[in-house]
């Protein structure tokens, strides 16, 4: 029994030496942002499953994987490291960290990989990436060629890479900053409990048991995700937010859950959004109650406009106070925007639109007005009151359409949301097609909501 015993207390301590430190001790309780992807290697797969993952590393889409490969092969030609220093890091758990800037997320999402490679050339003073690999003192050359700066090593165990990286190594990972306090508060950091964020945040819990691809935690102000049309995280009375991410059946999936300082409930929702027209790529729902992300939404179409934008926000205001949902939906890269007010009760409307100073067309039964450098058609079609860069005898043309939204497969999904604050489905392939000619069936679900204290922002991308 007590040569099981000393066993067991011998597997425990060379588990916490060399196989139990967790990646996020890095991070000092005074940070505000931390991502980790989880061991990327493995999920890369499931990743190349989903359509949009799929058209940016495919050779038939946009080539990543090619051409990183590619540069890989010439790094092991002009250097002598070989590809596999860099896929190893690549493969296992990455972390970044920040403290006292801004961090968007929709950013992270780029179709150039010299983009994500100056990323991290230019990381801020006080922000630091973590990788896990089995290559760490051969990873500072590796990314001197990648970053085209000259690495130098300052000490057994200290590089500087260009002119304000430092980077070192601590076990079995590589840890490279912005500057070098930096770097020594990270390492002092993984080496004392007390001054970790992971240990001083019980939610980190969920994160380290859980299994996900992207996860992370930030405090409040930080996290911004940023969607066409005024979508984006509103956590000013907020304490924290916890993101995961996870991929299943040829989905990517995301979600935000951010913990409120005050209990808001959100209300199940009666919408008809999937009645209009197939002839958009973009479809937002906004209840007629959530006065806030409509004006919020308004002020992001409208933006550079000054004088005109109280008179807008009162006329949307007044709009949807006399509608049940309000729907706008469009053709983003085509500059085509439609405003649906549904089942509009209105009977001073006449009254309302001339205070936006715009003209009446009879025979059309129209008014339109100028706004900016777009020309802006109002007018009613049965019940329902539209503000659109249509006229009216274009959107009746779209109404004729067989096609409807619901008749889409993933509208099954899209239907099943029915107690958010705004959601929205956008054709990301319809886009890209559009836009660069390639064919690709991918499409994006978000919805919001709150249960209590709590709010939660999901993403869906296939």
């Amino acid at each position: 029994m007590k040569k099981k015993l000393t066993t067991l207390v011998l597997l425990l301590t060379f588990l916490q030496l060399f196989g139990g430190s967790d990646i996020f001790n890095f991070v000092h309780k005074d940070y505000d942002f931390v991502l980790r992807i989880s061991k990327g290697g493995s999920w890369y797969d499931e990743l190349k499953k989903v359509p949009f993952f799929s058209f940016i590393s495919d050779r038939k889409g946009l080539g990543f994987e090619d051409s990183f490969s590619r540069v890989l092969e010439d790094m092991r030609y002009k250097t002598g490291v070989v590809p596999a220093v860099v896929q190893d890091a690549m493969s296992n758990d990455i972390l970044f960290a920040s403290k006292g800037i801004d961090v968007d997320i929709s950013n992270f999402v780029s179709f150039d990989i010299n983009y994500y490679l100056e990323f991290i050339k230019n990381i801020a003073s006080n922000s630091f990436l973590v990788f896990e690999t089995k290559y760490t003192t051969q990873l500072p050359k590796a990314l001197s060629y990648l970053l085209s700066v000259n690495v130098r090593t300052v000490s057994q165990n200290l590089y500087i890479i260009g002119d304000t990286l430092y980077s070192s190594t601590s076990g079995k990972y590589f840890i490279i900053a912005g500057s070098k306090q930096t770097l020594e508060l990270a390492l002092k950091t993984f080496q004392t409990p007390d001054m970790q964020l992971s240990k001083s945040v019980k939610e980190f819990d969920r994160l380290k048991a859980g299994t996900f691809f992207i996860s992370g935690f930030s405090k409040p102000n930080t996290l911004k995700i940023n969607l066409p049309g005024g979508i984006k995280i509103d956590d000013s009375d907020s304490e924290y937010l916890l993101f995961t991410s996870t991929i299943s059946a040829g989905s990517f999936t995301f979600t935000v859950e951010q913990k409120n300082k005050k209990q808001n409930n959100t209300t199940k929702i009666n919408d008809s959004i999937g009645t209009l027209p197939l002839n958009w790529n973009y479809y937002l729902s906004i209840p007629s109650k959530n006065t806030a992300a409509l004006i919020n939404s308004v002020e992001v179409w409208f933006s550079g406009i000054t004088s005109d934008l109280i008179r807008l926000t009162d006329f949307f205001k007044y709009s949807a106070s006399l509608s049940n949902n309000i729907y706008v939906v469009g053709r983003l890269e085509a500059g085509e925007l439609v405003f649906i007010f549904d089942t509009f009760t209105g009977k001073d409307l006449e009254t309302n639109i001339a205070k936006l100073g715009a003209k009446y067309d009879s025979q059309k039964q129209e008014w339109s007005l100028n706004i900016q450098n777009s020309k802006f058609y109002i007018y009613k079609t049965g019940n329902r009151l539209i503000m659109a860069t249509v006229d009216k005898v274009r959107f009746e043309q779209y109404e004729k359409s067989t096609r409807r939204l619901k008749d889409l497969p993933i509208f099954f999904d899209f239907s099943k949301i029915t107690t958010y604050d705004v959601k929205l489905f956008m054709d990301i392939g319809d886009i890209i097609k559009t836009t660069t000619g390639f064919n690709v069936i991918s499409k994006l679900l978000f919805w919001q909501y709150s249960i209590g204290y709590l709010s939660y922002y999901k993403f869906i991308i296939s």
